[in-house]
């Protein structure tokens, strides 16, 4: 049901943008799971566009089709440069995508040219190593941050974004970067470990991080994945802090990072709520990684 759902919306899309925007929008651009083949009968449509003028920010949308969460949204083109230079992490928004709206063909040139520019740079060992270190950095930082007084939501939030930022520094160290999203984020990671010298400990607490049940576990395999992969890319951090050399454990083989889902959506939700006043919903307090009903249900919750 989704899979056509999502085919019709895909011409929706078009067709709006023809009709309505033809001189507002630069590009409309498909990503994530419906072009890369990982999607599941629950699985979005994840679009952005490139607008023109000020009018083309208004075929921004947010709405719910057969219960699954949709979100048509802007990125400028600054943006989109700075991702291609490998200052976002969010390099399969340039990546891995299919444009299904241009507005001419140097509107689709440009574009292009910010591809090849990212690939120039994902092969170039300084700007890596540089793209890195500034992963890390602001990982470090996240980590100060959760060494606060926080509730377990923020702990946990926080945690997420150390995941993301380090995952995406050792991926990007290598010369690649996650072209299946998120929720495949831990196996792509593994395999990378398998077939590059990564050490076994960054997969081991990426792991025990998402598994984390108290605000102690989550800073303390926090901060030995950011002591991992600090030491892995050459990145040096305060000596204040005491450093974690416990055991780790086993890896598991298989996990969806489903956390890092409820991450990006709490943070959503945290926007909602400070610049619209929404009400607040903490989704994160009700994240077990294996009982996943109690988030279920809280995020059911937030939507009504």
């Amino acid at each position: 049901m989704s899979t056509a759902i999502n085919e019709k919306l895909v011409v929706w899309i078009e067709e709006k943008v023809k009709c309505e925007y033809a001189e507002d929008i630069s590009l409309v651009l498909l990503y994530g799971s419906f072009i890369n083949g990982t999607a599941n009968p629950k699985s979005d449509i994840d679009c952005y566009f490139i607008p023109r003028t000020e009018r083309g920010y208004e075929l921004a949308k947010t709405f719910i089709l057969a219960g699954v969460g949709y979100d048509i949204f802007p990125m400028d083109w600054e943006c989109a440069g700075n991702i291609a230079e490998l200052e976002e992490c969010l390099i399969p928004l340039v990546g891995d995508v299919k444009i299904i709206y241009s507005f001419s063909a140097e509107e689709l040139k440009r574009f292009q040219r910010l591809q090849a520019k990212m690939k120039h740079n994902l092969a170039d060992r300084q700007v890596l190593q540089a793209a890195a270190r500034k992963r890390a950095e602001a990982a470090y930082k996240l980590y100060q941050d959760i060494c606060k007084p926080n509730p377990l939501a923020e702990i946990r939030k926080l945690a997420g974004h150390i995941i993301m930022q380090l995952a995406d520094a050792v991926s990007i160290y290598n010369h690649d970067y996650f072209h299946r999203g998120l929720k495949m984020q831990f196996q792509d990671l593994l395999k990378l470990q398998k077939e590059k010298d990564i050490p076994l400990r960054s997969c081991e607490e990426y792991l025990h991080t998402i598994q984390a049940k108290t605000a102690e576990e989550s800073i303390r395999h926090s901060y030995g994945l950011l002591c991992t992969v600090g030491e892995y890319i050459g990145a040096g951090f305060s000596e204040e802090l005491a450093r974690d050399d416990g055991e780790s454990g086993e890896t598991a083989g298989m996990v969806k990072d489903i956390s890092l889902s409820a991450v990006c959506l709490q943070r959503e939700l945290d926007d909602a709520h400070r610049e619209y006043g929404s009400e607040r919903y903490d989704i994160l307090n009700f994240y077990e990684w294996d009982n996943l009903q109690k988030i279920n249900l809280a995020v059911k919750a937030a939507e009504g």
